[in-house]
């Protein structure tokens, strides 16, 4: 139940008066001066527990907007990594495309909507902070408000320290003679964000001491687990692991066994959910978010924008077998998640497409660009867990280390423990269809084949197809059905999961395909099949790690990057690493190491505001 976005479209007035306009670049006098009749104003607002769940309510609010967690968010978190690529058509935004490759200046649109829109989220919990204290209420429902609020902001100035680096400190409403702030120090910035969150750890309920009414609003594990993570970028690694086994060690939370599921709508507030910012898609339009509607696949269905896809250095990091790339990205040809009869159609405009699965719009939505109903996974308890094990080996406890992240890969594993390196999906009705081949639905196709992989070693194929005849015609240049394995019949998904749960590592099977292939000749396209057996040996998959000193460390980085893809945590955590620019670099993008370690100030608040100076080397 998303109790929150129920009450999400509160129309609080003391959200008026141009304060919420620019960051600190000043207002009218003359609106200043308005006093309106009947109406709730900011003076006399804060009078009841109700103004005070009210007040609440809008920080929450706040987190759904476009410029906090959408389209500037995503390109400063995932597209400028090494996981994704700007995707959309080549020519749509081309301030996103500079983001993409590291050519922006501080005039760059994005940076200054951004800056305005997460300071506008702290305008309203440091209005909150101000004054719910005040109201003659439960004192114990009024801590846990304010609690609620020092969480956001100490959420939203992570952000921003991280992006920008030094940045105005502002901990209380401002007067219209105050909003020229200097930049504070980031070692401030983080002292603060440590405090918020450690007044807020006091007064806040675990999960379960929530009523399901209040199912979504913040805990204290959603606390602490900030926390760790505040403490793990600021190589307070004693601590961090103290408060990401805080939320270990409390029962509240645990691992799904389908990593699937995470992302499904059953998913949402799950047992692994830590923190997730709610959203729901009404006709009315009150309660969405168009996080999920930016990044959906853009054409046919016209589900979203197309932008944040995953590129191919992504796909290639997941090791053999391991099937949260199939969570993780969701590709053309393939039927669309949820069980939905459909199929994403290639989009001619779009370059190497694919789609952030993780972000994924349904098709009964409301429609609307504002409106998606997919909740954002903010924090979640694999997060923490290999927050742990990485705050452990850099506290040379190398064996708890390796304990945590092969936690988080036993879950990946399932009920297998051999791979011959593939991702299969079902040949349904619908992708016959639209690939032309309706007389063979009912069959199980070889997406991907992990290059290096034992198929791949044995001649088997990842799907491969283009568009000929001036993008009229679809040509599958190699479409292999795999139909048994070991002589046992393969029909489904189910049939090859079965088969490859009851195989060992190191076992020698034999798959056997449909090789289907076409060409596109004087108008015709032709079609070729020829059955292939494949014999390879089977591997390991996702065997526990075992390995020490940098290695044990490069491995909880490389399992953050494939747990954790496209969740809009991969630029700042390279950043943290020290790896960005080599990474980065070798991906042909513009990252300068002495520049690009934070995005400029945005030039329209330095126009503004006297007391901030930019960047070095912008």
């Amino acid at each position: 139940m998303k109790y929150l976005n129920q009450r999400y479209k509160i129309l609080v007035s003391l959200l008026l008066v141009g304060l919420l306009a620019v960051g600190f670049s000043g207002c009218e006098d003359q609106l200043l001066d308005k006093k309106p009749r009947g109406e709730l104003t900011q003076e006399s607002f804060f009078e009841t527990e109700q103004h005070a769940i009210q007040a609440t309510n809008a920080s929450y609010e706040k987190l759904r907007d476009f410029w906090v967690h959408s389209f500037g968010w995503v390109g400063m978190t995932d597209i400028a990594s090494d996981d994704a690529s700007k995707g959309s058509t080549p020519s749509d935004n081309p301030e996103m495309l500079s983001i993409d490759n590291f050519t922006f200046t501080p005039t760059n649109g994005l940076f200054r909507l951004t800056w305005q829109g997460y300071y506008q989220g702290i305008f309203r919990t440091n209005l909150a902070i101000q004054n719910i204290p005040g109201i003659d209420m439960d004192t114990t429902l009024r801590d846990r408000l304010v609690g609620e609020n020092k969480f956001i902001r100490a959420y939203l100035y992570f952000f921003l320290v991280r992006a920008f680096g030094d940045v105005p400190l502002v901990l209380q409403p401002l007067e219209p003679d105050e909003f020229r702030q200097p930049r504070a120090p980031a070692s401030d910035v983080y002292d603060q964000i440590e405090q918020d969150l450690l007044d807020a750890i006091e007064v806040l309920p675990l999960k379960s001491e929530y009523a399901a009414s209040n199912l979504g609003r913040i805990t204290q594990g959603a606390a602490q687990s900030l926390l760790a993570k505040v403490y793990l970028y600021r190589d307070k690694n004693e601590e961090a692991l103290q408060m990401a086994e805080n939320v270990i060690n409390s029962g509240e939370y645990q691992l799904l066994d389908d990593f699937d599921q995470i992302f499904r709508p059953e998913g949402e507030n799950s047992s692994e959910s830590i923190f997730e910012i709610q959203a729901v898609a009404n006709s009315q339009g009150l309660g969405g978010a168009p996080y999920g509607v930016i990044q959906s696949a853009r054409g046919t269905p016209n589900l979203g924008w197309g932008f944040n896809t995953p590129n191919r250095d992504l796909l290639e990091s997941f090791e053999a077998g391991d099937h949260r790339m199939q969570s993780t990205m969701l590709f053309v040809h393939e039927t669309l998640p949820y069980g939905e009869e459909d199929v994403v159609r290639d989009n001619s405009g779009m370059n190497d497409e694919r789609y952030n699965q993780k972000a994924f719009v349904p098709l009964d939505s409301p429609s609307g660009t504002f409106n998606g109903g997919t909740n954002i996974r903010r924090i979640r308890y694999s997060d923490v867990i290999l927050i742990a094990a990485e705050a452990a080996q850099k506290t040379g406890d190398e064996a708890t280390a390796r304990d945590y992240v092969n936690m988080v890969r036993e879950r990946a594993r399932g009920d297998m423990n051999a791979t011959v390196g593939l991702v299969v999906e079902p040949l349904s009705s619908v992708v016959a269809d639209t690939i032309g081949m309706s007389n063979m639905e009912d069959h199980v196709f070889i997406r991907y084949a992990n290059i290096g992989g034992p198929a791949d070693g044995a001649g088997l194929e990842s799907l491969d197809w283009e568009l000929v005849n001036n993008d009229q015609t679809l040509q599958v240049n190699t479409l292999d059905l795999i139909t048994s394995i070991d002589g046992v019949s393969v029909t489904s998904v189910s049939d090859f999961n079965n088969e490859m749960s009851s195989k060992d590592p190191g076992q020698q099977i034999a798959v056997t395909v449909e090789r289907v292939t076409q060409t596109f000749s004087n108008g015709q396209l032709s079609t070729n099949t020829e059955t292939v057996v494949a014999t390879m040996t089977t591997e390991e998959l996702l065997p526990d790690v075992s390995s020490s000193g940098q290695q044990l460390l490069e491995d909880i980085w490389h399992e953050r990057r494939v747990e954790l893809a496209m969740e809009q945590q991969r630029f700042f955590d390279i950043q943290r690493q020290g790896r960005a620019g080599e990474l980065l670099r070798a991906q042909g993008k513009e990252y300068q190491d002495d520049k690009h370690n934070v995005y400029p100030i945005p030039q329209s608040e330095l126009d503004l505001n006297s007391e901030m100076q930019q960047n070095p080397n912008y």
